[in-house]
């Protein structure tokens, strides 16, 4: 027989595997008592007699089955049964727990039966708003409003956890995004202080409803600033038309951002950086119980960075503080608080022409990458994020749950730069963009969640109301004639002579809107293998918009059914495929300076196919999809007019592919595939029938793979490497006919444990340094490249 390694407090023996309790029994006492870890990440071993050897719990397992296996690092202030669970996540082992209070290690099988009971079943523990230890989450709630197994949700999911983001160094929204298939963003000099992205060949930035944090929606106006992602625990993308549940939105679907929320053990990490552009960066992230008896527990993240960037005179300077508190009375209710405060003290790159970039073979002076365009101590973008809400759940019985959530937000905002207008000989002429804008939004969601089992057949009935009110108030001086220039700058020399005068006439306004919507879903389950997915919902949005420029007040009032079906099948190894339909509706929230004037909300329908895998214990999710997307009633901004327009249809056929891995304890790995198709099928005017979409790439594809060194004696030392390829564009028709070229980024990031205390890290983003440029109406160059070094200290 094979040999049993036991250890009882800090001896260890082995001894001879029989269906037989262990000689030590661990007292009552000891068995619920924490102690407090800080083990890093190493060999399965060393970290099972660690545990045993801390706690005095007796730990068994065989030799044969942790060799070779590395353990997650464990830290907090843990019973011995938490920190085993910690150590062993992605190992492909279970803990169980002896008649007399051991802990028994073995693999998932029933090969060694020692008469005890489970307590591991990883997967069920996971929630749709925990922690995810590693790149692969198995539940998710974006799709549902329910914590449902990603397996079983008919429409494309891709998350992306706080591990992969922490990989990564992910400084904005768009760097912890960047690797998901059919998402599509501008780079940072835009990303920093807007979430402005594109999925499935749509926006589905902050103007449209589309971003959402713990599920309800945020932002009022796309330039009301960005979600910071070290407040988050995972980002959920929701990919194609999802206004069943949450009301208007564009048809690319939604990001939710769901926020780092109050642990039950205490957490305690710091963190210093230094970079490129003469960056630093602290950040910190603490947690755990208030109380002995657990009641109460917290959570609060900071972060202050000071930092220039590749632009003279533009900054990225933030600061971010995020205090959450939950109120647990017993196990079937909990009150959690939640509050964030976000400064961003920085610059937006301005938008170019194509013709004023170094990639038009235009002749001419041209404006490079580096250079800055503005005046100094004039171009600035600082905004001000404020958020306050709490979220009720309550488990009435075993079969019905109530929830309630709430939540305030507000931005502030004070954006003025030049804009680059024309160059004549050397000299660029520029206009002046002065903007003073405030945002609010009060958002509530109510619902009840309903089991029922009736033999073969399962439902799972959510009914619900939500309610959305928000604002948006614009003050905008900027120049619409020649005479309104601000003063021109030499390219040749650089020399900046100060801004003049801006004589811009108003041409803001004051946009109040509300949306209510009720809902009704039922997700059943036949056999335990089909899954049936039937929802509607019912909204009534209203608008009233007040032009500074004329006096008037334009009202709108809309009011649209939506809905979704959906069919999967659940097989015994793993594979499970679906179909889908689905509609979006979207108020359209927007206004022409001086004009009257309303739009018809844009729809939308999309039918998807598609196909995942999860291996039966494993870490891993395969999935694959095919959709058609339809949208009509779309509005575009024309830039040379400077108004709004409404034209026909667009439609975005496409196949996404992607691939998320813990494929042992030292790999990690995702990668994805898209292809998109977008092209306008009616417009108003007739020459951009058949046109691509704007900035929307056939080709996407994306490769991270993180790997710890344990095989080479180093299980220290980690290395990741990262490639994404973004596919040739096209930008608006009046710019130029030339495609915008494809290009490839590398990233790059190494980590060392010193202990179980200490880690020292670096990051290199664009490590091949490569000159790239983003277009849509406009274009923006890519990042140069930057590199960021780091040392963490946790307890």
């Amino acid at each position: 027989m094979r040999p049993l390694f036991f250890c009882p407090l800090a001896i260890a023996v082995s001894i001879v595997a029989a269906p037989m309790a262990p000689a030590f029994a661990a007292p009552a006492s000891s068995a619920s008592a924490r102690q407090t870890y800080a083990l890093p990440a190493g060999p399965l071993e060393t970290t099972l007699i660690a545990i045993g050897q801390r706690s005095g719990r007796q730990v068994a397992f065989l030799p044969d089955d942790v060799r070779g296996r590395q353990a997650h690092a464990v830290s907090g202030q843990l019973t011995a049964e938490q920190a085993a669970q910690q150590a062993l996540q992605g190992s492909g082992l279970s803990l169980s727990i002896s008649g007399n209070g051991a802990l028994l290690v073995q693999p998932h099988t029933d090969a060694l039966t020692l008469g005890v009971s489970d307590i591991n079943a990883s997967a069920d523990r996971e929630s749709a708003y925990a922690p995810v230890y590693g790149y692969v989450a198995k539940r998710g709630a974006s799709a549902t409003k329910t914590d449902t197994p990603l397996i079983e949700t008919p429409q494309s999911v891709s998350v992306v956890t706080r591990a992969e983001m922490d990989d990564r160094k992910s400084d904005t929204l768009a760097d912890a995004l960047g690797y998901t298939p059919g998402f599509v963003s501008q780079p940072n000099g835009f990303s920093r202080v807007a979430d402005d992205y594109t999925l499935r060949g749509f926006n589905v930035g902050s103007g449209t409803g589309g971003m959402l944090l713990d599920g309800m929606k945020l932002q009022s106006s796309v330039y009301d600033g960005g979600i910071e992602p070290f407040g988050l625990e995972r980002v959920e993308v929701l990919k194609g038309a999802s206004s069943v549940l949450y009301g208007q939105l564009s048809p690319g679907g939604l990001i939710n951002a769901v926020s780092k929320r109050p642990t039950d053990t205490p957490l305690h990490r710091v963190s210093a950086e230094y970079g490129s552009h003469n960056r630093r960066q602290y950040t910190f992230d603490l947690g755990g119980p208030l109380d002995e008896q657990g009641e109460f527990s917290y959570r609060l993240d900071g972060l202050w960075r000071d930092a220039d960037t590749q632009v003279d005179h533009i900054g990225d300077d933030k600061r971010y503080i995020a205090p959450s508190l939950m109120w647990k009375p017993n196990d079937s209710t909990s009150l959690t608080l939640l509050a964030s405060h976000t400064e961003a003290l920085t610059g937006l790159t301005p938008p170019l022409n194509y013709a004023m970039t170094t990639f038009s073979p235009n002749p001419g002076r041209k404006i490079g990458r580096d250079d800055f365009v503005g005046e100094p101590g004039y171009d600035h973008f600082n905004s001000r994020i404020d958020t306050l809400g709490y979220i009720v759940e309550h488990q009435v019985s075993d079969d019905l749950k109530l929830r309630h959530a709430l939540r305030y937000y507000q931005s502030n905002v004070s954006w003025s730069y030049l804009l680059p207008f024309s160059i004549s000989g050397n000299r660029l002429n520029r206009r002046y963009s002065e903007r003073q804008e405030r945002s609010t939004g009060w958002t509530t969601d109510n619902n009840v969640e309903w089991t029922l089992d009736s033999g073969r057949w399962q439902h799972r009935v959510l009914a619900g109301i939500d309610y959305y009110h928000k604002t948006y108030d614009t003050h905008r001086h900027i120049s619409a004639t020649v005479a309104q220039l601000a003063p021109s700058l030499d390219l040749s020399t650089f020399a900046y002579t100060g801004v003049g005068n801006n004589t811009a006439a108003e041409s803001g306004w004051d946009i109040h809107s509300r949306q209510v919507g009720v809902y009704l879903q039922d997700q059943i389950t036949f056999d335990e293998r089909w899954v049936v997915l039937l929802g509607g919902r019912q909204d009534w949005a209203e608008s009233r918009n007040y032009s500074y420029v004329t006096g008037s007040r334009t009202p709108r009032s809309d009011r649209k059914p939506t809905g979704r079906v959906a069919l999967l099948y659940l097989f015994d190894n793993g594979i499970a495929p679906y179909v889908s339909y689905s509609q979006s509706f979207q108020p359209a929230d927007v206004a022409n300076p001086g004009v009257a004037q309303t739009f018809d909300p844009i729809e939308g329908e999309q039918y998807e196919v598609g196909i995942r895998y999860q291996p039966p214990g494993s870490d891993t999710m395969l999935s694959a999809a095919v959709y058609q997307l339809t949208q009509t009633n779309a509005i575009t901004y024309d830039a040379l007019s400077g108004q709004y327009e409404q034209y026909g249809k667009s439609r975005s056929k496409g196949l996404e592919l992607e691939a998320k891995t813990d494929l042992a304890d030292d790999l990690s790995l995702t990668a994805g595939y898209s292809y998109t198709d977008a092209h306008v099928l009616q417009d108003n005017v007739l020459s951009n029938v058949g046109k691509r979409l704007e900035g929307v790439p056939y080709h996407n594809a994306s490769l991270w793979t993180d790997y710890r060194l344990a095989a080479f004696g180093l299980p220290q030392l980690k290395v990741g490497m990262g490639a994404l390829y973004t596919g040739t564009t096209r930008t608006t028709p009046t710019a130029t006919d030339r495609k915008i070229p494809a290009y490839t980024r590398f990233d790059a990031r190494i980590s060392y444990d010193v202990d179980e205390h200490w880690q020292l890290a670096a990051k290199a983003q664009n490590l091949t340094n490569a000159s790239y440029l983003s277009c849509t109406t406009s274009c923006r160059y890519g990042d140069e490249r930057s590199v960021i070094g780091s040392v963490s200290y946790q307890w």
